[in-house]
Order: C-alpha cells, then sequence, then structure tokens
C-alpha cells in the first residue's frame, strides 16, 4: 500500500523531471550552435555601431578650424567648447578614447594631436593639442592613407592589448572634412569590446529562460490533463456526503476513485467516517455515548478540516518581503470557513478567504472541495475572475445539495505590490496604508460560487506599497455578538484593527481575538470566525515624479532617474546613455510642450525583470518626435539640416523607443535593458 501510494504522490514529478531534462538538453544544443553564429553577427553589429558613434562625433567637430586650432594653440573659445563637447561625448557613450589627429600626408608616418578624450577608468593619458607621435604601425598607415584619399568610408583595427595594458577593443577611423568636402583630418574612437562577453552570456541567459518557461507551459498542460483526476471524483463525494447527511444510510463505497494520493485519502476517510458513524448510530445506547461517539467523528474532521489550510507559522520563513498570518475558529467542531495562501511563483502569491453556507460536516467538505478547486485552478494560470468563473461553472455542474460559498481571492505580484481581485459575493477587506489607519475598502462584487452556472466575474486591482497591510475575514467576526445579542459590528473591528495597526499580522489578529473574546464573554457562537492579514514589506517597483515642465527642473529630473538606477544596480555605460536620451526628451517637452504657458511634466520609472521602463507624459501641443526622419550623419554639420540628432542619438541608446497621444497627453515610453 505505501507504494501505491508513493507513486501516485510523485507521478506528476517524475513526468515534469523528465520533460524538464529533455529541455535543458535540446536547450544546450541550441546554446552550442547558435553560439558561433550569434558572435559572427554581433561582432558586425558592433564594427557598424562604433562607426556610426565615430561619424556622430564628427558632427562635434568643424574642419574648417582645424589648422586655425593648432595655429592658436586650443586657446579659442571655439575650440574650447568643441573639446568639453568631445568630452562629454567620450562619457556617456562610454568609449575609452575620442581623438583628432592631422597626419602628415607625405608618407603617413606621423601626425599631430588635435583633440583628445579620454573615458573613465581606461590607463590612457590626454595629448596636449599640437602633441606629434610616429604612427602605430603600418596598419594605422594604410587606413589614413586611404581615408585621405577618400577610397574608404571608415577603418576599424581591432586589438588584444596595447602599451598600455588596455583590455581588448575596436579603434574606428573616419575623415574630418571641412565645408568643400576636403579630408582635413582623422578623427578615431576607441571602444572596448566588453559588451560582447556580455552579450554571449546574456544569449546564454534567453536560452535558459526559454527553457524554463517551456518547463511551465508543460506542467499547465499536465495539470490540466490530470483535471480527470481530481474534478469528477471530487464531486463524487461532495454527492456521497450531502447524500449521507440527509439520509445516514451507508451508500456505495468511493474506495480508489482518484490517482491523487490527497483525494484517495479523503475518500478513505470519507469511507471509514460513514462506516464508522452508521456503527455508532445502530449501536446507540444512550445520548451520552451518541455524543461521544459523533464527538470521536468530528474530532477526526476537525484535523481533516485544520490540515487542509497552511497552518505552521511562519509560513515563508525565508521571504523577508511580506509577511502573512491566518487563523480560523469554527463555532462547532467543523466549520464552513476557510483561507487559503500559496505562492503560484517566486514573485505572486494566492490569497483566499471564502465562507460555506451551512455547518457542519457537509459545509466543511463542501469548503475543501472549493478549496482544492481554487488552488489547483490558480496554479494553472489566469486572472482571479477567470479562475472563480471556472471554479463555479465546475461546482454548479453537480451541486446537488445546493450549497453555496462566498469568495475573496486575490493574486499579488510581491515586486509591485498589485494585486488582482474579484469578489464573490464576500465581506469587503480592510487596509491599512502606512501612517494612516484601516478602513473598508470597496469593490465590486459577483454572485457567490454555486449559485448559478455561467456567471462571469470581474477583476479589480488593489495598489499595496511598502509598509501596507491587508485584513481579510469573514462575516462571523462583525457579527459576534454578546449575552444581549448585541453585534462586534464592522466599526468595532475597524476599531480594534487601529489600536493594533502598527504591529506584525500575527500580533493584529491575537489583538483582534482578545477583543471579541472580551465583547462576547460566556455568550455561545453561532457562527465561525476566520482572519487573515497580510504586511507587504517590500517596495513598490515603480516610481513616478511630477514637476513643472522647464528646463531649470532637469535636474531634479535627473537626480530621480539616477537614484532609481544606481538602486536597481544598474551599469554605468547604461546609465549614461539612459541619462543622455532623459534629458533630450525632457528638455523638449519644458522648451516646446506648452508654448509660452507652463504645464506640467509626470515622468514614471520601472524595472520588469532587468528591463528599464521610462514613461513621459504631458498635457501640451500633442507632437510624435519620432515622426521626423533621422539625420544623414554621413553628411557635414554644414551641410546636414539642423535639427534631429538628439532624438536620432536617442532611437540609438535605447532599445525601443514609442510615442502615442491618449487621453489628452502626450505618452512617450523608451525601455532599455541593463540585466
Amino acid at each position: 500500500m505505501k507504494r501505491i501510494n508513493f507513486s501516485k504522490k510523485n507521478l506528476a514529478f517524475n513526468i515534469i523531471s523528465a520533460v524538464v531534462l529533455l529541455l535543458i538538453i535540446f536547450s544546450l544544443i541550441v546554446s552550442i550552435i547558435g553560439y558561433e553564429g550569434f558572435t559572427n553577427a554581433f561582432e558586425k553589429e558592433y564594427k557598424e555601431t562604433t562607426a556610426n558613434m565615430a561619424y556622430t562625433a564628427t558632427a562635434l567637430v568643424n574642419g574648417d578650424r582645424i589648422d586655425d586650432y593648432l595655429a592658436e594653440g586650443g586657446q579659442s573659445e571655439d575650440y574650447l567648447q568643441t573639446k568639453e563637447r568631445l568630452d562629454i561625448f567620450c562619457q556617456r557613450m562610454n568609449v575609452s578614447l575620442v581623438y583628432v589627429i592631422k597626419v602628415d600626408t607625405s608618407d603617413y608616418g606621423r601626425f599631430t594631436s588635435v583633440f583628445n578624450s579620454v573615458g573613465k577608468d581606461t590607463p590612457y593619458t590626454p595629448w596636449e593639442i599640437g602633441y606629434q607621435q610616429e604612427t602605430t604601425n603600418e596598419s594605422y598607415a594604410e587606413i589614413y592613407k586611404e581615408i585621405y584619399d577618400g577610397t574608404t568610408l571608415y577603418g576599424t583595427i581591432y586589438r588584444t592589448k596595447d602599451l598600455k595594458g588596455a583590455p581588448p577593443h575596436i579603434t574606428t577611423l573616419v575623415p574630418v572634412k571641412n565645408s568643400q568636402g576636403e579630408v582635413v583630418s582623422i578623427l578615431c574612437i576607441q571602444r572596448p569590446m566588453s559588451e560582447i562577453r556580455e552579450q554571449r552570456a546574456q544569449y546564454l541567459v534567453n536560452v535558459a529562460i526559454t527553457a524554463i518557461i517551456l518547463a511551465i507551459f508543460v506542467s499547465i498542460a499536465y495539470a490540466r490533463h490530470t483535471r480527470k483526476s481530481f474534478i469528477d471524483p471530487m464531486r463524487k463525494i461532495t454527492d456521497e456526503t450531502s447524500r449521507f447527511a440527509k439520509e445516514n444510510k451507508q451508500g456505495e463505497r468511493l474506495g480508489d476513485i482518484s490517482r491523487i494520493n490527497e483525494i484517495s485519502t479523503l475518500a478513505h476517510s470519507i469511507d471509514k467516517m460513514e462506516e464508522d458513524m452508521l456503527h455508532y448510530i445502530d449501536n446507540l445506547t444512550s445520548v451520552t455515548a451518541e455524543k461521544e461517539r459523533i464527538g470521536a467523528e468530528l474530532n477526526i474532521a476537525k484535523i481533516i478540516q485544520e490540515n487542509s489550510v497552511p497552518n505552521i507559522f511562519p509560513a515563508f520563513p525565508a521571504r523577508k518581503d511580506f509577511d502573512v498570518y491566518a487563523s480560523m475558529t469554527p463555532a462547532k467542531e467543523v466549520g464552513g470557513d476557510f483561507y487559503n495562501f500559496f505562492l503560484v511563483d517566486d514573485d505572486h502569491l494566492a490569497m483566499v478567504m471564502a465562507d460555506v453556507s451551512g455547518k457542519g460536516i457537509p459545509a466543511a467538505l463542501f469548503m475543501m472541495v472549493t478549496n482544492i478547486l481554487i488552488s489547483d485552478r490558480t496554479h494553472m494560470g489566469g486572472t482571479p475572475a477567470e479562475i472563480l468563473t471556472f471554479v463555479n461553472d465546475n461546482i454548479c455542474e453537480h451541486n446537488r445539495a445546493d450549497m453555496f460559498v462566498t469568495v475573496w481571492l486575490g493574486i499579488l505580484e510581491i515586486s509591485t505590490g498589485k494585486i488582482i481581485a474579484a469578489n464573490a459575493g464576500h465581506d469587503d477587506p480592510a487596509i491599512y496604508r502606512k501612517g494612516g489607519s484601516f478602513e473598508i475598502l470597496k469593490n465590486k462584487h459577483g454572485l457567490v460560487v454555486g449559485a448559478m452556472s455561467g456567471i462571469k466575474y470581474k477583476d479589480f486591482e488593489i495598489q499595496l506599497n511598502k509598509g501596507d497591510k491587508l485584513f481579510l475575514y469573514t462575516d462571523g467576526l462583525p457579527e459576534a455578538t454578546d449575552k444581549n445579542e448585541k453585534m462586534f459590528t464592522l466599526e468595532g473591528m475597524i476599531n480594534a484593527l487601529n489600536q493594533h495597526k502598527e504591529k506584525a499580522p500575527l500580533q493584529i489578529l491575537d489583538g483582534i481575538n482578545e477583543a471579541v473574546n472580551a465583547f462576547v464573554g460566556d455568550a455561545p457562537q453561532f457562527d465561525d470566525l476566520t482572519m487573515m492579514c497580510l504586511e507587504l514589506k517590500g517596495e513598490s517597483a515603480v516610481k513616478t515624479l511630477t514637476v513643472d515642465a522647464t528646463t531649470e527642473n532637469l535636474s531634479a529630473v535627473n537626480e530621480f532617474i539616477d537614484g532609481f538606477l544606481e538602486a536597481n544596480d544598474c551599469p554605468m555605460k547604461a546609465q549614461m546613455q539612459i541619462d543622455l536620451a532623459v534629458e533630450e526628451i525632457y528638455v523638449n517637452i519644458a522648451n516646446y510642450a506648452y508654448g509660452e504657458g507652463t504645464g506640467k511634466a509626470e515622468i514614471s520609472v520601472d524595472n520588469n525583470g532587468g528591463e528599464i521602463t521610462i514613461t513621459f507624459k504631458d498635457s501640451g501641443v500633442p507632437y510624435n518626435p519620432l515622426e521626423k526622419a533621422d539625420p544623414d550623419i554621413m553628411l557635414s554639420a554644414d551641410e546636414r539640416e539642423v535639427g534631429g540628432l538628439g532624438i536620432f542619438l536617442t532611437k540609438k541608446n535605447m532599445d525601443t523607443v514609442t510615442y502615442e497621444y491618449a487621453d489628452g497627453q502626450n505618452v512617450l515610453t523608451m525601455t532599455k535593458k541593463i540585466g
């Protein structure tokens, strides 16, 4: 018998484990085949991107002034401004060097430094203007000649290291032309190749994530496949228990009606309970014996019921981002209330609070059926409304006992604090905002589960922030009565909650129990008392800043964005690229959105699995900056049309940039992968 139970319990695990193993092997094969092709393609893109960066930098240099800069010794205001722009470009684009040289065209064996900008964390010392040096090697001299002759648009040299001990890098050389189109100097960019290694690692991570997602889909498919293994058996159990509760006669034994160990155990327990209770009833000789025997069976049912809900606390000792505690006190030996909470995945916690019509064993069994259906359907995925719709249809299909249950079901996204919930005729929860007080949170109600098939429930959202608490309960709490039949009431519940609002969930529920016990005294209670309290300890990932759309507030916007990026371990290169894009978009809003008037700008930033999303909103004149054509960066500064370079750089630096006009607002959204 033990071997049979063991195979039942581990069947799903064995199947899913085998599929996951095959997915891992497949992922390894895909990784090996695609690794080489991915590397070659990325190196080609890296080379072209570096060339585009170099051509963009040439737009900052006036080719007509190269000889003047050398003659003036770099003291002119024009030279200093250009030098400052190149320094900023070097820092924000995260390159090692940006320099402009004038080559001796007699033999291309010597050059003179005009500009030289050095990036952060590099071993180089910047050259002074006028510094002269022999050409590094013949490869450089050949590229110099081809650029001056106009036979190539740009040259590229890869190096694993140099005399300064710099890491592997790529050097791209492009011509700097004067207004007549003549090549007067060469601009060089040296860029570290660390991104290639990072992208290779990201490629392998993506393969791993894909394997995990496939494993999840397989698990869901398996869960659906096993529906027949427990839903139909549970219906038989419900029908049998309702029949037995009405007739008190031996029926058809349930036996091994499912491959699921828990359901099979429940069926055997019910068979045994019916057999034992009939045996006790047939042999009753006195009221005392009847109470003792029925009490023994009810005690078994009570133990089964208690073990059907989480009752070990702390429930998730390893989790520091939330705390949850619950309690259930039946009015009789067994009751119809139940609660449940469980992790759907590492970032989603499901919470259930429900109250079955009636009391005693039928209500307790109906409660167990409903609890199992909700739990299993939640693990299959979907919103709370979809889950309750599914559970209601399945219960109504064979609900001969005409029982029903009120249910509040919510799924918390732990990282953001957002709860998606649905309410099937249950009491409204109470919510505590940090620094405030508990209050009833009104929400949409649907029909109770089990009353009518075909009901479509609706979702609603609740946003929790750090330090907020959510309190769930059944009507046995506000309807607890004293000896004068006076109710505890919702007002009494809120007052009791606020006396302990700063405490942890465990202490809050203990305080509520003490308040209820003090109120009711020795008066008997006729309804179950079930409560749950959740405290969110982690911060919401979404941050929002609203400022007057003026250029004076640019520093505040930069501090807001940089603070979020630093808190989320954003790499310096990505932070510089994001800063450049944020500055471009915000300055455009400040200068043009409201014309001569003033208005507000809202900036929101979020981190979703290592992808930073920044959204700008303003109520100014409708304008889509993405409609403007990209500038031709191959042209010189004088030939190129004014404007558009900032948006062009923004699109190059960010992964995606989108625009829409909705609800009277310009909405521009940018994303950047940082991990």
